[in-house]
């Protein structure tokens, strides 16, 4: 999350020295520093592409899109090598205002910038793999262009180990298992994960695209808007934006993703046992998922000849996690946290809070 913002402040820091050259460049001059617009506009689309949709990451695209056309004319005028020697009024007021948007935005930016950690803060490892076939068949993409279908990421978190003793310790922890809902990603619940993961355990995370658990668009017919609204560039934003506009039939989405977490964890179970082998113990997290969905996982591992599951943890028990469903935007996502009444909290008292509740739950199964 923290580098979706640097990532942004970029954007906005090619654009203002886009729009300021009005007042620092003098004379006749090449009107180089036009390159900049294009190449703003351009990392903001890739910001979509990396991280998804978002209002601040629209926001940053319409103000580099605007300062592109503005300075549309002057790209041409630099591919023609020709000099300026002026500016138009009408330039130098698109200019102010894009000077104005940027630093306006920038403040936004910087006031809601999701706190910023890394693996290496929590002593651990971070992979990411993708995903490819349905729930009934998911495994792990070999290779970016091998042509398969991509059905979502795999995100692993290990522990560090510098010793044998602690190799020994943590052998005998069950890798825990976690997929968050439509309104959320993997990356809202990583402080959470990344310190159960630095007490040792290996935890097993994914965000799913499978068409077998479309939700938003099952009653539409157009392929397209099913493929944009289901995907990981929009899915989390549509789904805030359906809960917050149509309410009661979000609430019937909610009932029908219930029962579609028993595919997500046992497939997810399958991956953990092809990762560490078939004796594997695990240990599965929910978030917002009814019982009867998880037991069902439980018992499919428990049953011959499955003997893997040891049990599980829902978040829901603790009364001090207020965000259920959205994960810790405390930490990951200040502005959408902000308009829940909730603060930026860069202690990660929440999330460690929540993760000892589920070490003790873990600790009482064994």
């Amino acid at each position: 999350m923290f580098d979706c913002f640097l990532a942004q402040i970029l954007v906005l820091v090619l654009i203002f020295f886009c729009c300021a050259r009005i007042f620092i460049l003098k004379n006749e001059r090449i009107d180089s520093f036009a390159v900049f617009a294009p190449l703003a506009l351009i990392i903001s689309i890739l910001i979509f592409a990396c991280f998804g949709f978002s209002p601040l990451n629209f926001a940053v695209f319409f103000v580099a899109l605007i300062v592109f056309f503005t300075n549309f004319r002057a790209l041409l005028r630099l591919h023609a090598e020709l000099v300026v020697d002026h500016y138009g009024v009408v330039f130098i007021i698109f200019s102010v205002i894009g000077i104005i948007l940027s630093l306006g935005l920038g403040t936004i930016l910087f006031l809601t910038r999701p706190v910023k950690y890394t693996p290496n803060d929590f002593n651990i490892t971070k992979t990411q793999k993708t995903l490819t076939g349905k729930t009934e068949n998911l495994k792990i993409r070999e290779s970016l262009f091998s042509g398969e279908r991509f059905s979502g990421n795999l995100f692993i978190y290990e522990p560090i180990i510098r010793d044998e003793i602690n190799a020994q310790i943590f052998a005998e922890n069950p890798v825990l298992i976690f997929a968050p809902g439509i309104r959320s990603s993997v990356q809202n619940y990583e402080p959470y994960l990344m310190l159960l993961a630095q007490k040792g355990y290996k935890v097993l995370a994914a965000d799913f695209y499978t068409s077998d658990l479309y939700l938003l668009s099952k009653n539409s017919d157009s392929q397209v808007k099913k493929i944009l609204l289901e995907s990981k560039f929009l899915r989390k934003s549509a789904a805030i934006y359906e809960e917050k506009t149509r309410s009661k039939e979000f609430a019937e989405i909610l009932e029908k993703e219930k029962p579609l977490a028993t595919k997500k964890y046992s497939a997810l179970t399958r991956l953990a046992l092809e990762l560490y082998g078939d004796e594997t113990k695990c240990f599965y997290i929910v978030d917002g998922v009814d019982f009867d969905s998880i037991y069902a996982v439980i018992d499919e591992f428990n049953t011959e000849p499955y003997s893997n599951a040891k049990g599980f943890f829902s978040m829901n028990r603790v009364d001090e996690y207020k965000t259920s469903g959205y994960g810790f935007i405390e930490q990951t996502d200040v502005l959408f946290a902000l308009s829940k009444g909730i603060e930026r909290e860069n202690k990660f008292f929440i999330p460690r809070y929540v993760a000892n509740k589920t070490l003790e739950a873990i600790r009482n199964e064994k």
